[in-house]
C-alpha cells in the first residue's frame, strides 16, 4: 500500500481544474470528427477476454461462471478503461442479461429508454438522446434519415457486450452529446480453440396470446497453418415477437377563448356561446373536443448474422475480416375508433352535468352531435443493414503500432402504410377523464355497434423506401514510451462519406364511399376487460387490410400510388477528421494519476435536396374526389463547418481500490438527416377529414450542429472483484439545441379551398444546460450463511436536472426539461447465483418526462408521459456443465404508461402492453 497524504489529495483535487479549465474556455468555433488508435473498444474486448469464464478453462484454476463472471468482467472494464465507461457483459457466449438491446441497456446507471409497443427501442444517456451507435467502434446505422441504429433491429444474442462511454477522448468518433454506445461481436481469436453455443427460447405473450420462437447458434475455431494462425467464427441469430398494445385517449384540448375587442364584443362568438351553455362565462375552461381508442396487434421478426475471420500471418501482424449483416421486419394492424369533432366547436348537452377542476380543466360531462368514426390501418417496415470491415494491425517495432481500417456499410428500409377511414353517425357522448384510464359512452350505445349506420369513406395508401450508404477510413498510429511521464503518443486521421437517399409516394387519397365492407368489432376484453369503453365497434376488416391487392380490389381501386421525382429527397455527409493524443502515467507522485489529454479536428460538408409540394384533391366525373398530380419546386442546400474538439481525462489512483476520474470535453451532434430534409409535402383533405386537424412534417435544413461542453467527475470504489460503489456528477452546457416546434400555416390549394395545418418541424432552441448525479452499488453477499451466500444485488440511480425553453411562449408551461428526459430514475437488480442455479429480479423506474415539447392538439403545449416502473425476472438451471434450462418474465407487474398534455389535468393516453414469458434451453461446448 502506497502512503497516502490528506493533504496531498486536497493538493491533487485543487490542481486538476487547470487543464480542465483550458478545455473548457478553448473557442466554441471549433469541434470535431474520428480516428481511433488503440481503441477504447479493444481495451474493453482485453478486458472482457481476460475475466471471462472461458478464458480460464483448462488452466486448473477456480472458473467464474454466470452472472458472476459477467459482473466481474464488466467491472474490469469499468475500471481500468481510459474514460468513464459502464459495460453489460453477456453471462455466456451470446446471451445477454435481456434480449432486446435497449432493455438491457435501461440496466446501465444514466440510461433511460423509450419505450415502443411493449419493447425498449430508444435511449437517453445522462439525459440527452443524440447518442452515437457504433458496431466494434466503427458506425453503424438503419437507414431512414437516422444517424443511428435501431436498437429494436438487433438480435442481442449476436453480442458479446455492450459499453456505453459517457464522455469522449480525442481518439474516439465525434457525433454525441450524450455519450457512445458500442455493440461487441466475437471474434474467432476471443477463444483458445473450438467454440460452440447455441440456444432455442418460446415466447408467450399474453395479451395477444401468442407464441413465438428465437434461436441462436454460434461456433468458433482457429488453427495454426503454414501461412500463420487462422481463426474463423460465425454467428447466427433469430427471434419472431408478437405484440398487442391497447390504447385509450383523450384528445385534442382546447381553451376556450372568450376574449373581447375594443368594442366589447367576443373575438371568438362560438367559444363564448359553449362558454355561456356550461356556465363558465368569464372563467377560464379548457374542454376535450373528443376521445378515443386504439387496439393494436402486430409482430417483430429479426434475423441477425455475423460472420469474422482472423489471421496472424507474423507475431506482428494481423488481419481482421468481418461481414455483420442484420435483418428487421415490423407490421402492426389495427384499429382506432374515436368520437371528436376534431377543431371544430363541440357542443355540451344541454342540461347534462359537467365537473371541472379548480384551474377550469374538464374532469366529466355529455356532448351532442358529436360524429363517429374508425381508422382500420396497417404499417411495415423492413430494415436491412450489412457492415463490412476489414482492420489491418502491426507492430514494426515493439513500441510502434499501425492500425488501418476500412468500412463499406449498405442499409436498406422499406415501409408501407395503408389507412382505411370510416365515418359514422353524430351522437351522444358521455365522457369522463377522472381515473387512470378515460371512460366514454355514446346514447344509445347501440350507435357503435350497427354496421348500416357506417360507410367507409376514404382511403390512404403510402409507400417509401430509403437507402444509405457509408465508406470510412481510417488509420491510426501509437507509439509506446518506456518509462517517463508519457506513456504514449496516439494520432489518427478518419474519412467518411455517407449518403442517404429517401423516395416516398405521399399518401394518396381515394374516395370509397360506398364501397367495401364494414364489421362489428369486439371490444370486450380491451385492457384485459377493465376499461369502461364502447363494447363494440364498427371498422373494415383487418383480415383484408392485411393484403394489399384484396384491400385495392374491394375499393376498386387500380396499382399502388407511382413515386414521383417530387417525393424523394437526399442527403450527403463528408468528414474529415484528425486527432492526437498523450496518455500520461504519473505513478511516482504521491497520489498517482494517469489519464490522456488531447484534441480532434473536424471539417463536414452537408449537402441536402428535396421538394416542396402541393398535392391537391380532383373532383371525378361521379362526383367524388381524389389525389391529383403533385405540384412541386425542387429546393437545396449546401453547408460546411469545422469544429475543435479537445478533451483531457484524469484519473487519480486514491488507494489501491479506490480512484477518482475528472474530465472535461467538448462534443458536436449534428442534426439528423430526416431533421435536415427541406421537403414538405402538404395534401388536401378529402372530404372525410375536412373538420380532422391537419398535419404536416418537414425538416429544416438550415439548422446548425448543436455543440457542448461536458465536465465529469467519478468516485469509485472497487471492494472485491465483483463489487464496487461508484458516485458520479455531470454538467453539460449544450448550444443551439435541436427542439420540435409546431407552427400553424394556412395553405392555399388549386381549388381555392383554404386549410390550417399544424406543421411540425425542428429549430436550434436557445442555450439548454444538463447536470445530474449518478449512484451505483454492485456485490455478492458471501459472507452470509449457507444457501444466503449466493445473494447478490446491483443498484443504481440517477439524477438528471435540464431546462431549456418551451415552444409555448405563455400559458401553464413555459420551462420544460430536455425532450424524453426523466428527472430521476433507477434499477434495483436482485440476483442469485448459487450452484447450479442463476436467478435476477429486476425493477426499472423513471420519472415523468417530455414526449414532444410541442404535441398536436394542445396549444402548443409539451406533452408529458408519467412516471413508469416495470418489473422484470429470470431463473437458470444449470442442468450439466454444458447444458442449461431457464424461464423469464418481462412486465411482471402489467405496467399502465399514461401520458398528458402539459399539466396532469389534460390526460391524453392510457396504454398496455403484452406480458412475456419465455423458456430457453441452452448448450456450449
Amino acid at each position: 500500500m502506497l502512503p497516502r497524504r490528506p493533504a496531498a489529495v486536497m493538493l491533487a483535487l485543487a490542481a486538476a481544474p487547470l487543464p480542465l479549465a483550458l478545455v473548457w474556455a478553448a473557442p466554441a468555433a471549433a469541434q470535431a470528427d474520428d480516428a481511433t488508435g488503440e481503441s477504447p473498444a479493444a481495451a474493453a474486448q482485453t478486458a472482457t477476454d481476460a475475466t471471462a469464464p472461458q478464458a480460464n478453462a483448462g488452466t486448473g484454476d477456480i472458473v467464474v461462471t454466470g452472472v458472476r463472471a459477467s459482473l466481474q468482467s464488466a467491472e474490469a472494464i469499468k475500471r481500468d478503461a481510459p474514460e468513464i465507461v459502464d459495460s453489460i457483459v453477456a453471462e455466456d457466449i451470446g446471451k445477454l442479461p435481456d434480449r432486446n438491446v435497449a432493455e438491457a441497456l435501461q440496466r446501465v446507471a444514466g440510461i433511460q429508454i423509450q419505450r415502443n409497443y411493449g419493447e425498449g427501442s430508444s435511449v437517453a444517456i445522462r439525459g440527452l438522446t443524440q447518442v452515437r451507435t457504433e458496431l466494434n467502434g466503427r458506425d453503424i446505422f438503419t437507414a431512414g434519415g437516422v444517424d443511428q441504429l435501431n436498437l429494436e433491429d438487433v438480435p442481442a444474442e449476436l453480442l458479446a457486450g455492450i459499453d456505453v462511454y459517457k464522455n469522449p477522448s480525442a481518439d474516439q468518433i465525434e457525433g454525441q452529446l450524450a455519450g457512445v454506445i458500442n455493440f461487441r461481436t466475437r471474434k474467432p481469436f476471443d477463444f483458445s480453440g473450438f467454440k460452440f453455443s447455441g440456444g432455442v427460447t418460446q415466447n408467450y405473450y399474453d395479451l395477444i396470446g401468442k407464441s413465438g420462437p428465437s434461436a441462436s447458434a454460434l461456433i468458433s475455431d482457429r488453427w495454426d497453418t503454414g501461412i500463420g494462425e487462422i481463426g474463423v467464427l460465425a454467428d447466427v441469430a433469430y427471434q419472431k415477437d408478437y405484440f398487442r398494445d391497447d390504447q385509450i385517449s383523450t384528445e385534442p384540448f382546447y381553451t376556450l377563448d372568450q376574449s373581447k375587442d375594443a368594442q366589447g364584443n367576443y373575438n371568438n362568438p362560438a367559444d363564448a356561446a359553449v362558454a355561456a351553455a356550461l356556465g363558465r362565462v368569464g372563467e377560464t375552461t379548457t374542454i376535450p373536443h373528443g376521445g378515443g381508442l386504439n387496439k393494436n396487434y402486430g409482430h417483430r421478426q429479426r434475423f441477425g448474422v455475423d460472420v469474422a475471420l482472423q489471421w496472424k500471418p507474423t507475431d506482428t501482424l494481423e488481419f481482421t475480416g468481418e461481414v455483420f449483416r442484420n435483418n428487421y421486419k415490423f407490421n402492426i394492424r389495427g384499429n382506432a375508433f374515436f368520437a371528436t369533432t376534431g377543431d371544430a366547436d363541440i357542443s355540451p348537452l344541454p342540461g347534462a352535468d359537467f365537473s371541472f377542476a379548480d384551474n377550469g380543466d374538464f374532469i366529466s360531462g355529455t356532448w351532442q352531435n358529436v360524429p363517429l368514426g374508425s381508422y382500420a390501418s396497417l404499417n411495415t417496415r423492413e430494415s436491412t443493414t450489412t457492415d463490412y470491415s476489414l482492420t489491418a494491425k502491426w507492430k514494426p517495432t515493439p513500441n510502434l503500432e499501425i492500425t488501418a481500417d476500412g468500412q463499406y456499410v449498405r442499409s436498406n428500409t422499406h415501409q408501407s402504410n395503408f389507412i382505411v377511414i370510416s365515418n359514422g353517425p353524430n351522437v351522444t357522448f358521455q365522457q369522463d377523464v377522472s381515473g387512470d384510464v378515460a371512460s366514454f359512452h355514446t346514447l344509445p350505445a347501440s350507435d357503435t355497434t350497427d354496421p348500416s349506420l357506417f360507410s367507409n369513406n376514404g382511403f390512404l395508401d403510402d409507400f417509401s423506401h430509403s437507402h444509405g450508404t457509408e465508406k470510412a477510413g481510417r488509420i491510426d498510429l501509437k507509439y509506446d514510451f518506456e518509462g517517463g511521464l508519457i506513456s504514449s503518443l496516439r494520432a489518427g486521421f478518419r474519412y467518411t462519406d455517407r449518403y442517404n437517399e429517401n423516395d416516398d409516394t405521399g399518401y394518396r387519397y381515394s374516395t370509397i364511399t360506398g364501397r367495401g365492407s364494414l364489421v362489428p368489432y369486439d371490444l370486450s376484453d380491451i385492457f384485459r376487460g377493465n376499461a369502461d369503453v364502447f363494447g363494440s365497434v364498427v371498422t373494415f376488416p383487418l383480415e383484408t387490410i392485411g393484403n394489399y391487392d384484396e384491400t385495392l380490389a374491394a375499393f376498386g381501386i387500380s396499382g399502388a400510388p407511382p413515386f414521383l421525382p417530387s417525393g424523394s429527397n437526399s442527403q450527403s455527409q463528408k468528414t474529415y477528421a484528425g486527432y492526437a493524443a498523450a496518455f500520461f502515467d504519473a505513478s511516482p507522485l504521491s497520489i498517482p494519476l494517469d489519464g490522456n489529454v488531447g484534441v480532434r479536428v473536424v471539417k463536414t460538408d452537408v449537402d441536402v435536396a428535396g421538394y416542396y409540394q402541393q398535392v391537391p384533391q380532383i373532383v371525378q366525373p361521379d362526383g367524388s374526389t381524389a389525389t391529383g398530380d403533385p405540384e412541386f419546386t425542387a429546393i437545396g442546400f449546401r453547408n460546411s463547418y469545422t469544429k475543435v474538439l479537445p478533451s483531457v481525462n484524469l484519473r487519480f489512483h486514491l488507494t489501491n481500490n479506490l480512484q477518482l476520474r475528472v474530465a472535461a470535453s467538448k462534443n458536436l451532434a449534428r442534426p439528423t438527416f430526416s431533421q435536415l430534409n427541406p421537403s414538405l409535402t402538404l395534401t388536401e383533405p378529402g372530404p372525410a377529414q375536412s373538420n380532422e386537424i391537419h398535419t404536416a412534417t418537414g425538416g429544416n435544413p438550415f439548422l446548425a450542429p448543436m455543440t457542448s461542453r461536458n465536465f465529469d467527475a467519478s468516485l469509485e470504489w472497487y471492494f472485491s472483484r465483483h463489487g464496487y460503489v461508484s458516485v458520479a456528477g455531470f454538467y453539460k452546457k449544450v448550444h443551439g439545441y435541436i427542439q420540435t416546434a409546431i407552427t400553424p400555416r394556412d395553405i392555399t390549394f388549386p381549388d381555392n379551398k383554404t386549410y390550417t395545418y399544424q406543421v411540425t418541424s425542428y429549430t436550434n432552441a436557445a442555450d439548454a444546460t444538463v447536470k445530474g448525479a449518478e449512484v451505483s452499488f454492485q456485490q455478492f453477499f458471501d459472507f452470509l450463511p449457507g444457501p444466503l451466500s449466493g445473494l447478490g444485488m446491483q443498484a443504481n440511480f440517477t439524477y438528471v436536472d435540464s431546462h431549456a425553453p418551451s415552444p409555448a411562449t405563455s400559458g401553464p408551461v413555459t420551462q420544460v426539461p430536455l425532450e424524453l428526459l426523466s428527472k430521476y430514475s433507477y434499477n434495483i437488480i436482485g440476483i442469485y447465483e448459487k450452484g447450479p442455479i442463476s436467478a435476477r429480479l429486476a425493477y426499472n423506474w423513471r420519472s415523468k418526462f417530455v414526449e414532444t415539447t410541442a404535441g398536436v392538439g394542445t396549444g402548443n403545449l409539451p406533452q408529458f408521459d408519467r412516471p413508469y416502473g416495470q418489473l422484470d425476472g429470470s431463473i437458470t438451471y444449470q442442468v450439466t456443465p454444458h447444458f442449461s434450462l431457464g424461464v423469464d418474465a418481462r412486465n411482471i407487474n402489467n405496467a399502465l404508461k399514461q401520458s398528458y398534455f402539459g399539466i396532469t389535468t389534460r390526460p391524453r393516453t392510457a396504454t398496455i402492453a403484452d406480458r412475456r414469458f419465455s423458456i430457453t434451453a441452452r448448450v456450449t461446448y
